[in-house]
Formats: C-alpha cells, structure tokens, sequence
C-alpha cells in the first residue's frame, strides 16, 4: 500500500491544500509556513491508529482541537478539521475521509464529524450511522482505531499506524538507553536498536551506511560494532589519517552530522515493512553544503529494494539541487493573506521553465519561498 494523495482542510495554518506525492515528497518553505505542522498530518493518523493511541489521545497531546485547528475554520468547512487520504494497495484505489468537529454542547468534546472509507470506489464505512444517532458518544471514537469496527479496512489502520517518524538528535544518540530495545524519533536507544538487531542483518545495514559516509564524510572508511568490557554497545568508526593504520573514534567522538547521517540512514533501512511512510524532519542540520546536496542520492541508495516512501522537510533549498529530484516530488510552502498554500513545483510553469532551462533549483526554490531576496537580486544583477 502507498498513498498517492493528501487533501487536508483547517489544520493548523492551512485554509486547504490537496497534492499527489509519489516514492519521495520534499517539503520546502520560509520559516513559519508550516513544513512541521504538514508533517504531523500524517503523524496524527499513525496516532490516531495505534494500539495506544485514538482520537481523544492524538487530540489532547496536541494541545486541544483548537490548537489543531485553523483560525479561520468557522468560516469554512462548517469549522470542521478534515483529512482525505488516497492509497493504491495493488492497482486498488483506497480512500480514508476523516472529518472532525466539537460538540455544541455539554462537555464540548472533539467528536466524528464524518468517517467515510472506500475501497475500488465502493463505500465500506460511512459514518455517522444508526449506532451512532442512537448512542452520539460513539462519535468520540474513530472506527479506525478499533480492532472490532475495521475489520473491512484493516490493511489501512495497519498502514497508518507503520507511519515512522525520525528527528534524531546527536545529544540523544550519544546519551543513548542501553535498555531500549528500538530508537525513539530523536534517537535515544539507537544504539541498543543495532546491538539488538541479528547479526547478519545489522552488518548488511552497517555495509550500506558505510558506503554512504564514505562517499559523504572526508576520510571516513569503516563503521562497526563493538562490546565493551562492561557488556555495552558502542559504535565504532575508522577515519583514514597520515598514520598507516586508521584512528579509530566511539559515537562520543563523532561529529553532530555524522551521527544524524547515521541516524536517518539506519531509521530508512530498518522500515519494519518493504513499503510504508518514514517522515523524515530537517535532515540537513548539522551538515555542510556540499553533503547535503548529496542526500537525496545517499537516502535513494539505502532505500533501493524497498517500496517505500520518504516524506521530508527541510529550511535548505541545496538539498533540491540532486540530479534525481524530480519537480513534482517537491512541494513549495508559500504564505498567503490569512493561510500557507502548497504546490508541486512542477505546478509552477514559468519556475519550472527556469529549472528545465539549467538553473539550479536551490536558486528557484529561493525565489519563490522568499520573493524579495529573488527581487533583490535581479535588482542587483541589473546595476
């Protein structure tokens, strides 16, 4: 299953936007457009579907309706949240339509506005239903998030909840639990993660990061793990030097970039399923310019045999200039009067002109996310 189309309406600062995405989605725009509000529509499903999760705990974890919700919504949508979500599961069309409002009265909860699921064109699930006119406090709940009431459409809940999420942070990786046995978004028990992973697994990931720090990282040649003499794990890392035999250096030793190059690599490779979505936030901080023009290539390449998608932000327009970045996998912020459109940049005919014609699309993308430095310097190439 993939998803092929987002269509979302009052979430957060966005009035209403609706694009298509493929394998890979990059989200660019200026500050405060809302690239990390985007990003946590899809975190909200996952939330939503997980075993520990529902739509009161998604809601209250992020502060309320009200906070989820754009501040212009009462005068669109009758004020409702809404989210619709296309997937292709083998030639099969999926949609999965979640709207939501609060209630008029009494406790004022955040309540099912409108749940419909459709399978091949077929409607499956529309709500609210009969149960739900009868009893209106089952309207607090998704269908999705029940075992009982998604039978029909559980290859969604099941896709949904595979959501992934990683903003790994150097700090957390080195601090890293050794009692965990997977890594969190920002990275803690990462390490324990790889040490927990069977061997003939961990090696093959190791091999492909490896090959990717080599091409990115000066000098790097070698990553491993080792034990230490008190039983815990460490990650070990070569680096060439005058010396006939390389210095070695623990992951306290590394640089911040290192360490998240090799956060988000591992978090690609260790997709628990061949397909599903890993969101991926700012994966340029803490690296230099001319690595961050080679990320898209070094994800693509420890993607390779995985049906999987990549969603990720990013405030660095260099990250687009990779050869493979295709102008409809990149998706422009842009702030308008009251709210933040989206487009694909392949939506924009005279930029998309300018990139077909050789300009590189860093400086494109610059252009549209902040006008006046594009205005400031054809001002400047003029005098």
């Amino acid at each position: 299953m993939r998803l092929t189309q987002l269509q979302v309406k009052n979430w957060r600062n966005f009035h209403e936007i609706d694009f298509r995405l493929g394998q890979r989605l990059i989200i660019v725009g200026a500050n405060a457009t809302g690239k990390s509000n985007l990003l946590d529509v899809f975190r909200f499903l996952r939330d939503i579907a997980s075993p520990q999760g529902g739509l009161s705990s998604a809601i209250d974890n992020r502060g309320g309706l009200s906070t989820i919700r754009n501040l212009n919504a009462r005068n669109f949508n009758n004020g409702r949240v809404e989210i619709l979500v296309t997937m292709e599961d083998r030639g099969e069309e999926w949609e999965y339509n979640l709207a939501i409002r609060q209630e008029s009265a009494g406790r004022r909860r955040p309540v099912v506005a409108k749940e419909v699921v459709k399978r091949g064109g077929e409607t499956i699930l529309e709500r609210p239903n009969k149960a739900d006119d009868a009893d209106p406090v089952l309207l607090t709940q998704t269908h999705l998030e029940q075992i009982a009431s998604n039978t029909s459409f559980r290859a969604v809940a099941t896709f949904f909840e595979g959501i992934r999420y990683s903003h790994p942070s150097p700090q957390s990786i080195r601090h890293s639990s050794p009692t965990r046995t997977s890594s969190d978004a920002v990275g803690n028990g990462l390490i324990a993660e790889i040490n927990a992973t069977t061997e003939r697994t961990r090696k093959s990931r190791l091999r492909k990061i490896q090959a990717a720090l080599q091409t990115a990282v000066p000098n790097f040649e070698s990553l491993r793990l080792e034990i230490d003499n008190a039983g815990q794990p460490h990650l070990v890392a070569a680096f060439k030097n005058w010396r006939k035999n390389p210095a070695n250096q623990l992951e306290t030793e590394f640089s911040d970039g290192t360490l998240r190059l090799i956060a988000l690599l591992w978090a690609v490779l260790s997709q628990p399923r061949s397909e599903g979505i890993l969101l991926l936030e700012e994966p340029e901080i803490s690296l230099n310019r001319e690595i961050i023009q080679q990320l898209p290539s070094m994800i693509a390449s420890v993607q390779r045999g995985k049906d999987m998608q990549v969603i990720m932000t990013t405030h660095s327009p260099d990250l687009l200039d990779d050869e493979g970045v295709a102008n409809e996998e990149v998706l422009v912020l842009t702030r308008g009067d009251e709210n933040t459109q989206a487009r694909l940049l392949s939506e924009f005919p005279k930029e998309s002109g300018f990139v077909c014609s050789g300009i590189l699309k860093s400086e494109v993308i610059s252009n549209l996310i902040n006008p006046k430095i594009g205005a400031d310097l054809v001002k400047a190439m003029q005098q």
